[in-house]
């Protein structure tokens, strides 16, 4: 809101913004001791602001903390660890069966590689179920 009221030009033309969209005066004191977090915003007013100004970070940022968005970031989050530690497992294998074919080599990085990965694809798999993860 801060923002928004430096774009508006200050707390007086805010103010004035809110009041002339609301119908009705509203108090640049008000405005102050909301700004400076003494008051609560009412959403009317913020909405008003963001009409007036034709920005709408406030709602976009509400937007954002749905359980629905916070549910699809946490699966996306999933999909993305899901992804690297499979790549990193396959990395592993690829390595350790080289290595072993040498002689050489290191089974027990490649198995704690894949056991992450299937971890990560249990925790999808929860998800996607609704069991939450794992």
């Amino acid at each position: 809101m801060v923002n928004l009221i430096r774009k508006a030009g200050g707390v007086d033309a805010a103010a004035m913004l809110i009041g002339a969209d609301l119908g009705a005066p509203v108090s640049k004191g008000s405005i102050s001791k909301r700004q400076a977090g003494y008051l609560d915003w009412p959403l009317v007013e913020i909405m008003a602001l963001e009409d007036a100004l034709l920005d709408y970070s406030c709602r976009e940022w509400f937007a954002q903390t749905t359980p629905k968005a916070v549910a699809d970031q946490n699966l996306m989050h999933s999909v993305g660890r899901m992804a690297a530690e499979s790549g990193e497992a396959m990395a592993a294998a690829m390595e350790a069966a080289m290595e072993f074919a040498s002689g050489h080599g290191s089974r027990a990085l490649a198995l704690k590689e894949a056991h992450d990965a299937l971890l990560s694809a249990s925790n999808l798999v929860a998800q996607l179920t609704g069991g939450g993860a794992a």
